[in-house]
């Protein structure tokens, strides 16, 4: 499934769950956005949050929950590591092909849990590419 495909059928089952609009972000291995969608009703705000999710996940090569357990149990800050894009929100998903990290995603425009889970649905429809 391409990355706009996967988009478009997790924004299909994000309208109609009744939740909140989302932003979701697609980057390629580098961070560089890929794909970027933005639901009717979605706060501007939530695009650089959606692609920094994404950008972190890519650049780490580990969900951004992960990195934000790293963050806590290290007693490191985001300052660290030199780079302003960088978060720790949950809600970004490395992709890996085998053992090669090829993307990620990242969602946002709801709780952080919900976030994730989208993010989940959203990265699995890419992997399928049925």
């Amino acid at each position: 499934m391409t990355v706009a495909a996967a988009c478009q059928t997790t924004v299909e089952l994000a309208s109609q769950d009744g939740g909140q609009p989302v932003c979701l972000a697609a980057v390629d291995a580098s961070g560089a956005l890929i794909y970027l969608y933005r639901m009717d009703g979605a706060p501007e705000r939530l695009i650089a949050i959606a692609l920094g999710k994404a950008y972190t996940a890519a650049r780490m090569g580990v969900p951004t929950a992960m990195f934000r357990q790293r963050l806590l149990k290290e007693q490191l800050s985001l300052a660290d590591f030199l780079d302003d894009k960088f978060t720790s929100l949950p809600g970004g998903l490395p992709l890996f092909e085998g053992e090669r990290l090829i993307g990620a995603v990242g969602v946002s425009g709801r709780t952080l849990e919900d976030d994730v889970v989208l993010c989940q649905r959203f990265a699995e429809r890419i992997r399928t590419r049925e």
